[in-house]
C-alpha cells in the first residue's frame, strides 16, 4: 500500500531535530557552514544535506515565520527516473523513490529534470532522501518522523494521511484562513503531502511544480541513445567541476 509523509507546517518550530535524525540515520558527515544573514543551516541540500528545514520570513505588520521541512518529494511519477540514462531510480512498493547508487553514473540528468531542485550529485553519484526505504521496508517510520517534537512530520497510509491533512486545515482555518494542502494533486500526487499555513510559495515550494517537455523529449526520443548522451555529460560535468577547483586554487595562490 503507498504510504506519504504528512508535513505539518503549522506546527513545525525549527529545531531541526529531522535534519539531525536524518543526518544520524543514513551516516551523513556533519559540515561546517557560514552564516550568511538566516537563520537556515546549511544553506542548501547537497550530497551530504538531504533534509533542511526552510525559514521563511515575512514582515506583514507582524513578522511571520514558516517553517518547512523540505526534501525530496517522491513523486509519484518521477521526472529523475524518466530522464535517468541508466535507470538507476525506481520507485518502491511504497512509493518513495529509490537511487541505485551501484548503476548510477552521476550524469546529472536528474538534476536539471527534478522540478523541485532535489538531487545533488556529489563523489560522482547521485544523492537525495531516501524515504528511509530501508526502515520503512520493516514497518518503521522515517527517521525524521520519529524525532518530530510536535508532531509535524509523520508518516503513514497515504490515503489517511490525506485525511488527516485535510481536517487539520479545517481546524487551522480560524488561525491561517489561506491555509491548504499541497501534494495530493500537484504532479498527480506526491509522496510528500504538506499542510499550508498559506501559499505554496510564501513556504517555500512552487505554486504551480512542472516537469519541462524535454525531460519527456530525452526519455521517449533519445532512448536509443540515453547511455552514449549520459557519458557526454558526465564528462562535461567532471570538467567544469575541475575548472571550479582550479580557479579556488588559483584566488588561494593569490591571497
Amino acid at each position: 500500500m503507498a504510504k506519504v509523509k504528512l508535513i505539518d507546517v503549522t506546527k513545525c518550530i525549527a529545531c531541526k531535530g529531522c535534519q539531525t535524525a536524518c543526518k544520524n540515520w543514513n551516516q551523513l558527515p556533519a559540515q561546517e557552514t557560514t552564516f550568511v544573514g538566516s537563520y537556515e543551516n546549511p544553506g542548501d541540500l547537497d550530497a551530504n544535506t538531504w533534509c533542511r528545514v526552510k525559514f521563511n520570513e515575512y514582515d506583514e505588520g507582524d513578522i511571520k515565520w514558516y517553517f518547512a521541512k523540505f526534501q525530496c518529494m517522491h513523486c509519484s511519477d518521477p521526472a529523475c527516473a524518466t530522464i535517468c540514462p541508466v535507470s538507476a531510480i525506481s520507485k518502491t512498493s511504497s512509493g518513495s523513490v529509490k537511487v541505485d547508487q551501484e548503476t548510477c553514473i552521476g550524469c546529472g540528468a536528474c538534476v536539471g529534470a527534478c522540478p523541485f531542485d532535489v538531487p545533488r550529485v556529489g563523489n560522482g553519484k547521485m544523492f537525495k532522501c531516501t524515504q528511509c526505504f530501508d526502515r520503512t521496508g520493516n514497518n518503521l517510520a522515517p527517521a525524521c518522523a520519529t524525532t518530530c517534537p510536535t508532531g509535524a512530520v509523520s508518516f503513514g497510509d497515504k490515503d489517511a494521511k490525506i485525511s488527516e491533512a485535510n481536517d487539520r486545515v479545517a481546524a487551522v482555518s480560524g488561525r491561517h484562513p489561506n491555509a491548504q494542502v499541497y501534494g495530493v494533486d500537484e504532479l498527480g500526487g506526491l509522496g510528500t503531502i504538506y499542510v499550508l499555513p498559506d501559499a505554496p510559495d510564501k513556504c517555500g515550494l512552487p505554486a504551480d511544480p512542472q516537469v519541462s517537455l524535454s525531460t519527456y523529449f530525452w526519455n521517449v526520443a533519445l532512448a536509443p541513445v540515453k547511455t552514449l548522451a549520459a557519458v557526454g555529460l558526465t564528462v562535461g560535468f567532471m570538467h567544469k567541476f575541475v575548472e571550479k577547483k582550479a580557479a579556488e586554487m588559483k584566488e588561494d595562490n593569490v591571497e
